[in-house]
């Protein structure tokens, strides 16, 4: 058996390595204590974009006894309020997460536990009983981290379930589910995939997710504004913030009033995720590295070097914190076997400006900048490796998880939102025209930010109703987010050649996918004012593979 000696060099040297990486420091070796699978962490480069699975060198193992657990000193209280939660699955691996915290609301934002660096112990079982052991190690916590704990579990077997857990002292936290990607190249029968975005916490309760839960999804895919950054709220919605988030500890306390609700932990702990942000996780309608008010534009490089540490902080992803400048890499790929090439797309920090001064209902006879050459959704670097990961493909489905929406939703010449892909018309020529020139079928694209549920063909040579179809764009509507109100009736009336729209209700996406045929049920609740709500299924659609061309079924 380890020593308490043993285990704490090995922290020591473990924790050496996620400072130095924290602070941009030269990489240095750890020691990752575990038993059977390999814990792992490495430097991510910038480019290529990691696929799951790409996680740099792996640390060094050392083997201790199964029952060694780290100690709770100084920690009064339940230490894991904000849940467990697994993510970027790979054929023989997956992130876990947990973050600790005793009390939700500290103004430092370190969850009542202070300066004070921690380790857990995680486990990974092969029964929900934790008989069949097969994976365990002890991981950092540490406070400039927030306490927060990224493992990527190695060693695993393709296409499995599993159960984890953390423990440290007599605490154990709740005990979830994750799983495996098949194996490389594998034949898979079905993917059960459910995709969701927008939750404003203030707006209401998120009902869906008990529905989403009892689908048992293989995949849960999440669009961006997994928080928002405005303050309100009453009872179990408040947000116990004065004013909108501007630190790093105000952006943690968000993102704990949001993680400490129980459905949200629920869906989190039924199957891994695959998560991307967009405007809210920072502030409203930012680009880059240009605020919603460029009155705030002195301070804004801070607030959102904050606001991309919390994200990390609060999520399974098989990244790296953000580097010395502030960035954070999130556009990365991952496969389902044969079936399926996930590309998770940055659709917020590298896309040039919006147009227009931004905004909504612009006119476009008098937005002269609307349409030029260098205006960009995803970057330049980011556009090349998605052309490259798309032309790569040999999957059956090609995936991008993505944002905004990309179909044009224009009323005559009013672009009902600069924001979307709409006020990028150069970008979304150059990501359709690619697709079509390099003959590249069954391009699926999810979006979410909108707050309505759709369905649409995409086509070249523009995103409206003429023209050959080349991809097709599946909408999710909020959890929570309130639909687009007066609106809704002018889209909904305006022949958008949409196969679906529904732009009042709140819900989520279920998408069932086999090697023949994409089927999409998009699933709403009948309400967020209550803690309960029962789910119907308001529309169905169907995707042949190589037939281009939503069918709708209901």
């Amino acid at each position: 058996m380890a020593s308490d000696d043993d285990i704490r060099r090995a922290l020591e040297q473990r924790l050496l390595l996620h400072r130095r990486r924290f602070l941009g420091l030269a990489a240095a070796g750890a020691g990752a204590l575990v038993l059977g699978a390999c814990s792992t962490s490495g430097d991510q480069e910038a480019e290529p974009a990691p696929e799951a699975g790409d996680d740099g060198d792996p640390t060094t193992t050392t083997t201790i006894a199964p029952d060694e657990v780290p100690p709770a000193e100084g920690i009064d209280g339940d230490p894991f309020l904000l849940g467990v939660a697994s993510g970027d699955p790979d054929p023989t691996s997956v992130v876990l997460w947990t973050k600790l915290a005793t009390d939700l609301t500290d103004p430092t934002g370190l969850g009542g536990l202070g300066e004070v660096d921690h380790a857990v112990r995680w486990e990974v079982a092969t029964d929900e009983g934790f008989d069949d052991v097969v994976a365990a190690g002890i991981e950092p916590a540490p406070a400039e981290l927030g306490h927060s704990v990224h493992v990527t579990v190695d060693g695993l077997d393709a296409d499995a379930w599993y159960w984890y857990r953390f423990r440290i002292g007599d605490r154990t936290s709740p005990v979830a589910r994750t799983r495996t990607a098949p194996a490389e190249g594998a034949a898979v029968d079905e993917l059960r995939l459910a995709f969701a975005s927008c939750q404003l916490r203030t707006a209401g309760h998120w009902t869906a997710y008990d529905h989403l839960v009892a689908d048992e999804p293989d995949l849960v895919a999440f669009l961006g504004d997994y928080v928002y950054e405005y303050p309100g709220g009453t009872g179990d919605l408040a947000i116990p913030l004065d004013d909108e988030p501007r630190t790093l500890a105000e952006y943690r306390i968000l993102y704990a009033a949001y993680q400490r609700d129980p459905k949200l932990q629920a869906a989190h702990a039924v199957a891994p995720w695959v998560i991307t942000w967009d405007d809210h996780e920072v502030e409203n309608n930012y680009a880059a590295d240009v605020p919603e008010d460029d009155a705030d534009a002195a301070d804004f490089d801070e607030r959102r070097r904050a606001a991309y540490q919390a994200f990390w902080e609060a999520h399974p992803l098989r990244t790296d914190p953000p580097a010395d400048d502030g960035s954070l890499q999130v556009y990365r790929s991952l496969a389902w076997g044969a079936l399926a090439d996930l590309f998770v797309l940055d659709g917020r920090q590298y896309r040039t400006d919006q147009p227009c001064g931004g905004g909504v209902a612009i006119d476009a006879t008098e937005c002269e900048d609307l349409d030029t050459p260098v205006s960009t959704m995803l970057g330049t670097e980011q556009e090349a490796w998605l052309t490259d990961g798309l032309e790569a493909s040999e999957a059956t489905w090609k995936v991008l998880a993505q944002q905004t929406v990309v179909k044009a939703l224009v009323l005559g010449n009013i672009v009902l939102n600069v924001d979307q892909w709409d006020g990028y018309p150069s970008a979304r020529r150059r990501l359709l025209e690619g697709i079509a020139d390099a003959d590249i079928d069954n391009v699926v694209v999810l979006t979410g930010d909108i707050h309505a549920g759709g369905a649409a063909d995409l086509r070249v040579p523009d995103a409206g109703s003429d023209g050959d179809i080349v991809a097709h764009e599946l909408v999710a509507p909020g959890i929570s987010s309130p639909g687009l109100g007066a609106l809704a009736d002018a889209v909904a009336g305006a022949g958008l050649d949409l196969a679906y729209a529904n732009f009042s209700d709140n819900g989520y996406v279920r998408c069932t996918i086999t090697p023949e045929r994409w089927r999409t049920e998009f699933v709403v609740v009948d309400t967020i004012g209550a803690d309960t709500s029962p789910a119907s299924v308001a529309g169905t659609v169907d995707l042949q593979a190589g037939t281009p061309g939503l069918t709708t079924v209901s």
